[in-house]
């Protein structure tokens, strides 16, 4: 909203100027070639390509007032010094004082787009000062090039465990192009993989997809420029590499570790595994009775319909995923009757 009021703003001011500042440049000329409403056409177009020039490089970036108090100063100070030297340059003062408040405003209003559009950015290049950029009720999320060439993205993003907005960089991007393209076999099937997943993160109408291609000057590494990029968006960083997750635990930044999650993802039991059930109502098949898992998956027990109420042993014959879980075929374990005592 701050950027809009601020184009409009440019734009009336720009208009004023061009209807009075403007006429000494056309002034001489007769009246019958220039319509009265030149001088604001003229205002009017130089701001408009002004406003689709930076429009056309826009980039990710945060709006605060304070932000908005800095580029201004900054604008003030860069336009008195720059008036201060065409001033000696110019020695026509009818031309200098024609020019001086148009100048003034550019330079003003470049400023300020820059600042507000790159306030995120300036913890890098000046000291003590640190902007955040806001963080959004969504959340973000920052992927590497492994998490992109791994299909378990896609699968947590359509459950909706992750957050919608997915922040790309371009270096990855580059990094990913660059591996399938390579003569290895092993290297181009992980680049192209990558960009398959970018391909269907991008086709999914529910995500927010977004290549970020802001500059981070100290980031010497491709690991390194995503943690700057995750602490500077708030974000999360989301690592498919081991050497990934060390550099973001040494740097403190929040990840997600796909590997990790994987594993933890994993089913608990597998076929010729011995567990112990207890079973709680009788099967829909006969002599079935049926138990649950300490993570709420249903296990079917063949010959314990009998055994309702006791906690017995079974050895998993196979498991089977279906819309509403995960459910554990097995059958019971006969233990030998007790011996009775001797008298």
């Amino acid at each position: 909203m701050l950027i809009l009021l601020l184009r409009f703003t440019f734009v009336t001011l720009a208009v004023l100027i061009g209807m009075t500042s403007g006429q000494h440049f056309y002034r001489n000329l007769p009246d019958w070639l220039l319509p009265p409403w030149f001088g604001a056409a003229m205002g009017f177009g130089i701001a408009v390509t002004l406003i689709a020039a930076e429009n056309a490089f826009r980039r990710h970036f945060t709006r605060s007032l304070v932000a908005f108090l800095l580029g201004l100063a900054a604008g003030l100070a860069l336009s008195w010094l720059l008036l201060s030297v065409v001033h000696q340059v110019i020695q026509d003062p009818n031309i200098y004082n024609n020019i001086d408040l148009p100048l003034a405003l550019v330079t003003i209003y470049l400023v300020l787009i820059i600042v507000l559009k790159n306030a995120d950015r300036f913890r890098i290049v000046i000291p003590f000062v640190e902007f955040r950029a806001e963080r959004l009720s969504g959340g973000t999320l920052v992927v590497d090039a492994a998490s992109l060439a791994d299909s378990r993205l896609i699968a947590l993003l359509r459950a909706g465990l992750l957050p919608d907005r997915i922040l790309v960089h371009r270096r990855v991007l580059m990094h990913c192009e660059a591996q399938a393209a390579s003569t290895e076999a092993g290297i181009a099937v992980r680049g192209r993989r990558a960009l398959d997943g970018l391909a269907e993160l991008r086709s999914q109408s529910a995500l927010r997809v977004e290549i970020d291609e802001s500059e981070i000057p100290n980031a010497t590494s491709l690991n390194e420029l995503l943690v700057h990029l995750t602490r500077l968006d708030n974000a999360r960083l989301v690592v498919g590499d081991p050497e990934g997750v060390g550099i973001a635990a040494a740097e403190g930044v929040p990840y997600i570790d796909l590997l990790a999650l994987s594993a933890a993802l994993t089913p608990t039991v597998r076929p010729g595994e011995e567990i112990r059930v207890r079973i709680e109502k009788p099967g829909e098949g006969k002599s079935q009775g049926v138990g649950f898992l300490s993570d709420g998956s249903m296990v079917i027990v063949t010959d314990a319909s009998q055994m309702i109420g006791q906690t017995i042993r079974c050895n998993v014959l196979r498991l089977h995923t279906t819309s509403n879980g995960r459910m554990v075929f097995a059958e019971r374990i006969n233990e030998p009757p007790a011996s009775a005592p001797h008298a």
